[in-house]
């Protein structure tokens, strides 16, 4: 009888836990919101083992959100015929990604790094370092086991939307309480839950309805401002700028050996935070420099027309429709400021 019993409440409740995943599910697409996938330490350790076939027409992307935003993917696909590597990490200095990719004698593809100045020249150690360096000790520890659980759950993945951990996971619902910042304790300033989606391949993107909401995309700026990014305080300099500068001069000599190569990127940014940034890391100062310093080849968007016609919604990315148009005009001009052949896989699939 006891076992008949325990039968029953076992069915009960797994007749309630289903008809909850259902109900939840179906509430979130009645809300509109689309698939996206976690963007943690399994997905960018699954995009890092594939660096060592890499190659002008399909870099490794090292960089910030901006890389994740600005960049289309399946459009640079599109025109080289392969699909770049995104190691780009959000709100993360990229220098320690560059170094690691410097430091594997294995690696002798291409990079492409993101240089948004306020956290590419940031001191070593600084906190906003913490995501790079926690996935960089990871990927050696990713196990056989966390890798099979990686690949079942992208299949639930592409079809369970609540199954995104960024927004719909129960800390993040507690990280959206409204607690306030108080002394000694600063507490990081919340996004609106439908900013963005991300794709399998690491791809950041708008969504419609925060293209369509000017309120959200204020609240967006505002993030911003608390952030410090629209702040004109003149950014390292001294010695902290030489050492910066003469260890991604040394990442960048490690990859030339091995037959590898580097381009920098200044990807778009609008209004205050634009002008907050020339202000607080004149080019003179910092960009230039590190052309010079590096003998790495720089692409700037204020340097052509093509890609400084764009405007971001919150004044630091760009729309997925300028993405598009935008990866189109930089594939080219790195090809045509380079002499890199950008159609290289496209030319070997012909042959």
């Amino acid at each position: 009888m006891k076992k008949a019993n325990y039968l029953k409440a076992m069915c009960l409740a797994g007749t309630f836990f289903i008809l909850f995943l259902v109900g939840w599910e179906s509430y979130l697409r009645l809300r509109g919101f689309t698939l996206s996938y976690n963007d943690d330490e399994s997905l960018w350790a699954n995009a890092r083992k594939k660096v060592y076939d890499t190659s002008p027409a399909a870099p490794v992307i090292v960089g910030t959100s901006r890389a994740k935003f600005d960049i289309d993917l399946e459009t640079w696909k599109d025109i080289t015929g392969e699909m770049p590597v995104q190691l780009a990490l959000v709100g993360t200095n990229p220098r320690p990604v560059l170094t690691d990719l410097a430091s594997d004698p294995d690696f002798k593809g291409t990079v492409l790094v993101d240089v948004m100045e306020p956290l590419f020249f940031l001191p070593d150690g600084s906190f906003m370092e913490s995501s790079a360096k926690k996935r960089l000790a990871y990927y050696p520890r990713w196990s056989l086991s966390q890798q099979a659980s990686f690949h079942i759950n992208r299949q639930l993945e592409d079809h369970l939307i609540f199954l995104d951990e960024e927004r719909f996971s129960l800390n993040s619902f507690i990280k959206r309480l409204p607690i306030a910042s108080r002394p000694g304790v600063f507490v990081f300033p919340n996004f609106p839950i439908e900013l963005h989606y991300n794709s399998p391949d690491g791809q950041l993107a708008f969504t419609d309805k925060f293209l369509r909401d000017t309120t959200s995309q204020r609240e967006v700026q505002g993030v911003w401002t608390k952030l410090g990014l629209l702040s004109t305080k003149r950014g390292v300099g001294s010695d902290t700028l030489t050492h910066i500068i003469q260890s991604v001069a040394k990442s960048v000599s490690q990859i030339k050996a091995r037959g590898g190569n580097v381009v920098f990127v200044r990807f778009p940014s609008s209004n205050p935070v634009w002008e907050a940034e020339q202000q607080a890391y004149p080019r003179k100062l910092y960009w230039d420099r590190l052309l010079a310093e590096t003998g790495v080849a720089g692409i700037h968007f204020a340097d052509y027309p093509e890609l400084s016609r764009y405007k971001c919604p919150e004044w630091s990315h760009l729309t997925p429709a300028d993405a598009k148009s935008f990866t189109k005009d930089l594939n080219r001009i790195i090809e045509t400021k380079t002499k890199w052949s950008m159609q290289n896989a496209i030319s070997r699939n012909i042959q």
